[in-house]
């Protein structure tokens, strides 16, 4: 029953992560609600050409500290849970096992306007935090742009298909979309973890 309840709960939250497709290992799963925590933030792209993040699709890979079981967070820009005049993106929520977690590798897929590309970060990133039981840890916001080429032949400037993550914090907009969509989980402490320098890039883009 223990682990139906958990099955049940990775359904309800990852059905609300529009826009963001969630892959979790089946070793997750074996989990009771006493050593249960959750994991939010959100995955966004710049709106403003030539640098717009609209086309690539951004993958986080997450896994527990000293495991090789790999979570996959992936957003194709295909839905937006907010909008401004230069960002949209949507809100990523699910349940883990409280323990030792990394963001160690964030990866693009683009295009250059002639093929297709794919970009990744090392494997090293080696950002840290801890899902806490009953808790609900927040680590902020990534905020996917293409790097800018230009044009040989008309001398204009467009989306390389490479990306580039600069992360940020978002608290107040995406703690209130995490209680809007879960108003059973409102009363949780929502930590925010930083992790790493506000507004700075996270990863270099060279080619696999």
């Amino acid at each position: 029953m223990r682990v139906i309840f958990f099955f049940f709960t990775i359904t309800l939250l990852l059905g609300c992560s529009s826009g963001v497709d969630v892959s979790i290992p089946d070793k997750y799963s074996e989990t009771t609600k006493y050593n249960k925590g959750y994991l939010a933030g959100s995955i966004s792209s710049t709106t403003i050409w030539p640098s717009s993040g609209e086309g690539l699709v951004t993958t986080l890979y997450i896994r527990q500290k000293g495991h090789e079981d790999v979570i996959t967070l992936v957003n194709n820009n295909s839905d937006a849970d907010f909008i401004s005049d230069s960002l949209k993106g949507q809100l990523f929520s699910l349940p883990l096992p409280a323990g030792e977690y990394e963001l160690y590798c964030i990866g693009f897929k683009g295009s250059n306007g002639t093929k297709s590309i794919t970009s990744k970060s090392r494997n090293d990133l080696g950002l840290t935090f801890s899902v806490v039981p009953g808790k609900i840890t927040y680590i902020g916001q990534f905020v996917t742009s293409s790097l800018v080429a230009k044009s040989k032949l008309w001398n204009i400037e467009y989306p390389s298909g490479y990306g580039v993550i600069t992360y940020n914090n978002a608290y107040r907009r995406d703690k209130a979309l995490f209680n809007e969509r879960h108003p059973d989980l409102y009363n949780l402490d929502f930590l925010p973890k930083q992790l790493a320098e506000i507004n700075t890039r996270l990863i270099s883009t060279k080619p696999k």
